[in-house]
């Protein structure tokens, strides 16, 4: 039983200290005949504060947010949407600029003129005069429909308000997308830091029991440069971890459209699978869904037609233009009396096109090439969207899968090391078994925390593939 009496062990160190200590100081312990490894590990493990420790790492105050809030903030003051969001109202003013042009264009001047001198007639002075003379002139034209290129333009105008509308409408989508993914990769990285955390805690205290083994004579220099290494590598992982972290929180913070520096934490200290997608949905079925609700495809199909009213703009210049004038002039002197006139006229003219019409023909060459690319371009989006749902809806049933594995295989870790401990203990195992089912267990259980974010992400693809996100849909099925 003397290996008994030497497991017995207490750490001394300030759980507060600043991760540098954790990394660069070993943990020293102390025969104690009231704990041992197991039990001690449990109570240095439960009293981590893993959101201070964070704060210690990135040195910053963190604000707590749920998913819920950052998508609000995000939908508020996302970059992107607030772009498309002026570019869309920028096209209704141009919609509006194009029906304006079916108004008549009203034109007035007017002049008083002050005439005083003498005539002369034929070398002989015959009079004096002063008169101030009035005129008052107002011109109305209406180009008509300028041969159909008024009516031509503002429908296309109308088309690409509609396509700048679904622009939007689609940003809005890609943002409550991006916002949960990158929560959820924050999420991750939390969870993550707080199992590398407890792995480094119990590879230094096994280093420190190799130690002491070694110095009592029952362990060897190589059971101390094996557990050396085992909390390196712990500390990388926790280093990685923290980075992933801090990176996550950047995403996040960019796509909420804040300031990219402020720290972030989410709310939760676990994450649990959310079911969003009928499992009963077949590739095709989704398909058909994203072809109904893609808000990019309706932009894609409007900016289509726009092209095509914009060819026929061009078509117009080989049609003869109408122009209706009316004039009524008020003309006078302050002496004699102030008559109207009117002129009622009417004008047609005609241009076989731009630059004897070459100028028009490869003008709309040029535009039918560019409806043959949009079309081409509307095809290729097609193929895209249907190759995303596929990769999505497979990658969902195997992380499905992948999660449910990965939960067994956390709990046999996790009676793995309690018998490994249990044999220690009894004098009938060795350190290496400890180390090993802890190990064991610290990969599943990230493994386990992996999936399930994966599962959560895909989820949330198949909606944003399918057209069928919105903040509604991801907050009714959020339970933090």
């Amino acid at each position: 039983m003397r290996i008994l009496s030497i497991i017995l062990i207490l750490l001394t160190i300030n759980l507060s200290a600043h991760t540098a200590e954790l990394y660069d100081n070993p943990i020293e312990f102390k025969l104690n005949d009231d704990c041992k490894l197991n039990e001690f590990c449990t109570k240095y493990i439960d009293d981590i504060d893993i959101e201070k420790f964070i704060k210690q790492e990135i040195e910053n105050d963190y604000i707590v947010v749920s998913l819920d809030q950052c998508i609000d903030v995000a939908l508020k003051n996302n970059f992107n949407m607030r772009i498309q969001e002026h570019e869309y109202q920028s096209s209704r003013y141009e919609y509006q600029n194009a029906l304006s042009k079916f108004l008549p264009i009203l034109n007035t001047t007017s002049y008083i003129a002050d005439y005083s001198g003498q005539i002369l007639v034929g070398g002989v002075l015959r009079d004096t005069f002063h008169e101030t003379a009035i005129s008052v002139n107002i011109t109305g034209q209406h180009l008509l429909t300028e041969g159909g290129k008024q009516i031509f333009e503002a429908k296309a105008r109308k088309y690409l308000q509609r396509a700048k509308k679904h622009d939007w409408n689609y940003n809005r989508s890609e943002t409550v997308y991006y916002t949960t993914k990158y929560y959820y990769e924050m999420l991750l990285a939390k969870i993550n830091i707080e199992i590398y955390l407890r792995n480094l805690i119990e590879r230094n205290a096994q280093l420190a029991l190799a130690q002491k083994l070694e110095k009592s004579g029952f362990g060897t220099r190589f059971d101390v440069i094996r557990s050396k290494n085992e909390s390196a590598q712990a500390k990388v992982s926790l280093l990685s971890s923290l980075n992933d972290f801090r990176l996550s929180q950047t995403r996040l913070a960019n796509v909420m459209g804040i300031e990219v520096d402020i720290a972030l934490m989410p709310f939760e200290d676990d994450i649990a699978p959310l079911f969003l997608v009928s499992e009963n949905l077949s590739t095709d079925d989704l398909f058909k869904l994203a072809i109904d609700n893609r808000e990019d495809l309706e932009s894609i199909k409007d900016t289509i037609s726009y092209q095509k009213e914009i060819k026929n703009v061009y078509l117009t210049e080989f049609i003869p233009k109408p122009l209706i004038e009316y004039q009524q002039q008020y003309q006078g002197t302050i002496n004699h009396s102030i008559r109207p006139n009117y002129i009622l006229a009417a004008y047609m003219s005609w241009q076989p096109g731009e630059n004897l019409g070459i100028g028009t023909i490869t003008k709309i060459k040029a535009q039918k090439e560019k409806i043959k690319a949009q079309s081409l371009q509307y095809e290729n989006k097609l193929r895209n969207i249907e190759q995303s749902i596929v990769e999505a809806h497979s990658t969902s049933a195997f992380n499905k899968k992948e999660m449910e594995i990965n939960k067994k295989r956390m709990d046999y870790s996790k009676e793995s090391v309690k018998l490994a401990m249990l044999r220690f203990n009894n004098g009938k195992g060795i350190l290496l078994d400890v180390i090993q089912a802890q190990g064991e267990m610290t990969k599943a259980r990230v493994a386990y925390v992996s999936s399930i974010i994966k599962y959560n992400i895909s989820q949330t693809q198949l909606l944003f593939n399918t057209g069928t996100i919105n903040e509604e849909i991801i907050v009714k099925n959020y339970n933090p």
